[in-house]
Order: C-alpha cells, then structure tokens, then sequence
C-alpha cells in the first residue's frame, strides 16, 4: 500500500525497502524483517542481521558460527559439547545451573522451542511478548513489527502515530488519513481540508469533488439534504459519505456499517472489526471468535490452547487436552505432563518401551555405579 501524500510503500510480510521490492530472508521468524534495512530476528539454527548465517549442527542458536547462545536440551558450553548434570537435562549454558522448565514467557500465547514467542495476549509484541501496543492501537497489533490492526478514533497510519485532520468529524478517519466525514458542508477533500468556493449555495460543496449544487450522489438511496451525505446506500455492500467504497469481502454477505465500514459479522476465518485478520490454520471451519480471535474448537486432537497451537511431538499419537497436557502418554524415554523430559540416561534400556514411567522412574533398575528411583545418584565405590 502507498500513502497518499508522499507515495511511500508500507510492504507485505516477507519484503522490505523503500519499495518493497526486496526479499526478507527465508530464515526470518514469520517470514518479516525491518522495512528500513531487512534485518530480522532469526529462525532457529540461524545468525546474523539478515539471518543467513547458519549455527553449527551442535547449536539450537547462535550469535555467530562459533559460538551458541542456546543449546540442545541437556548439553551446555559454547559449543554445546558438555551435558548437562540436571534433572530435567536442562541447564544454563555458561555455568551448568539447572534451568527452570518453563522457557515460554507469560505475556505469549504459545512459543517455539528456544522460546520465541508465536502469538501474544492482545496489547503485547515483540519475540518475547515484553513490548506493548501503542496505545492508540485498536485489537493489538501485529506480533514482529507492533504495526497497528487498526487505530482509535482520531489517530491513523502503521503505527497509528498521525493525528485525523482537524476537518474530519469525531468519527475520525480510515486507516489511510481520509475522514470518514468532514465536520462542516464548507469543506471538501479526502482529508476535509479544502475550503468550498464561495459562490457555491451557503457555501456548501460535493465533499469530493467541491462541485455545488449540492445533490444527492447517484450511490445513495436517501441522503442528507443539508450535507450531501448518504444516510442509506443503494447496495449494501457499499459505505462512506457518498457510499463511494465496498464493504470488505470478508464481511458476512459483505455487508457493513454504512459510515465507517466495519463489518456485523465476519466470514468463517476470519476476525477483527474489518475481518481483516486470518483466524489460526488449526482452527475448525466453525473459525474463530469476532473480537479475540481464538478458535471456537481445534481441527484435530493433535492442537491445543486458544490459538490450535501444535501438540508436542513426544505426545503418543501426538494428542493432548486444551492444557497442552499428553493424553495418551509419552513416546519411548519421555516423561512429564507434556512429556518434556528425557528419561535418565542411567536407567537400564527396556526393549519393549520406555526405560521410565510418567513420573521419570526408571522401570528396569539403574546401569552400574548409580541408584535412586531416577538413577541420578551415583554409588560410592568402595
């Protein structure tokens, strides 16, 4: 899209430069990168400003190739070459501290593995969930970049920065800068800010094209005689002080608010006040809530959360509840609720499954030298 006044581009998801002819990196989270230089947060297994460096096979992250800043599940140093000597195999990467499990900030909706936030509380952005929405953001904003979903009322623009022209009426204006309508008949423009001809009756002018008389525009069923302004548009996919503009297709029946265009009601999949957001893939046909945008029921048993994020891979058959929590067990040498959690390593194999049960017990006894119920204690030596 390009403004207006000044013809600059606001880019598309996985482009960049002053006209969004470039490419963001493919190894950019969600595909997006800074308008300005295209330089992004990374995908796991990358490094750089642009993300084309790829990390050591050793690294989950990195910040350059030879050193990593986030390590397999249960290996530490900077080059992840040593294990870990924790219960849950997890440990700080330059001291060898057990780390607290719970790796996914609690500003996100759901995370990757290496905590990189996927979706956020309404109002939050950012990889982490730690930065807030503007607060002229109206339904949040988008997650890498904070760009707004829409403004309150009287603000406009990506950012929603920009004041409305002091023309427009206190509805305000279209995310673009134009007015929905303008607060007098004596002015006329997208941004109500050209004065009407003084011949024109009283001073009253077409509010697009300044022409007077003032008449009813050919799109309006009924409209205002003393502004011109339609009160009921002839289609009812149309809106606007003229009904100059369709209402999105992705309103039900794409029919719309007559005046600032947000639709009743939304086609299945999608959300927001201009159903202008997708709802998650994992989501059923039945789509998503209108304002929130969290789905009416998950696809398959294989999802979970508000959102359908995925269940983890360690699941048996991959299926948990709406707590994330494996309802059919752990695959073989996991364990844990979500089964997040590696059996000991000292825990005596077992060829018809798991060598522990739920709770990281070991079944079979410990190899030689340790004991305990998880066979992390070593045996004194006599």
């Amino acid at each position: 899209m390009c403004g207006m006044t000044d013809g600059s581009c606001t880019c598309r998801p996985g482009f960049y430069d002053s006209r969004c002819d470039q490419n963001c990196s493919p190894n950019c989270v969600y595909n997006t990168c800074l308008v300005s230089d295209g330089s992004c947060t990374c995908n796991e297994g990358y490094y750089g400003d642009r993300c084309n460096g790829t990390c050591m096979t050793t690294c989950q992250a990195c910040i350059d190739g030879s050193q990593c800043t986030v390590c397999p599940v249960g290996r530490r140093g900077p080059l992840c070459s040593m294990a870990c000597e924790c219960s849950g195999g997890s440990c700080n990467i330059n001291t060898g501290n057990c780390d607290d499990q719970s790796t996914c900030p609690s500003q996100c909706i759901t995370c990757n593995a290496i905590g990189v936030c996927t979706a956020c509380q309404t109002g939050l952005y950012s990889t982490q969930c730690s930065l807030t929405c503007a607060s002229v953001c109206n339904g949040g904003c988008e997650i890498n970049m904070g760009t707004c979903f829409a403004c309150v009322r009287g603000s406009y623009g990506s950012e929603c920065k920009q004041k409305c022209s002091a023309g427009c009426t206190d509805l305000g204006c279209h995310q673009n800068g134009t007015c929905y309508n303008c607060n007098n008949t004596n002015v006329y423009g997208l941004y109500c800010n050209i004065q009407c001809s003084s011949l024109c009756l009283n001073g009253t002018c077409d509010r697009w094209t300044g022409k007077c008389p003032l008449q009813c525009n050919s799109r309006c069923e009924l409209c205002d005689s003393s502004t011109g302004n339609c009160i009921k548009c002839k289609q009812n996919n149309n809106y606007g002080n003229t009904c100059q503009y369709n209402c999105n297709t992705r309103c039900f029946n794409q029919m719309c608010n007559h005046t600032t265009g947000e639709c009743f009601s939304c086609t299945s999949g999608y959300w927001g006040p201009f159903c202008n957001a997708t709802c998650s893939s994992g989501c059923t046909s039945n789509g998503c809530d209108r304002a929130s945008g969290k789905c009416n029921a998950c696809a398959s048993q294989t999802l979970y959360g508000n959102f359908c994020g995925t269940c983890s891979d360690n699941c048996t058959d991959r299926q948990c509840d709406q707590n994330g929590d494996c309802t059919s067990g752990c695959v073989a040498n996991q364990y844990g609720s979500r089964c997040q959690f590696t059996c000991s390593a000292n825990c005596l194999a077992n060829s018809a499954g798991s060598s522990c049960d739920i709770n990281g017990t070991c079944l079979n006894g410990c190899v030689n030298t340790f004991t305990g119920t998880d066979c992390r204690i070593g045996k004194l030596l006599r």
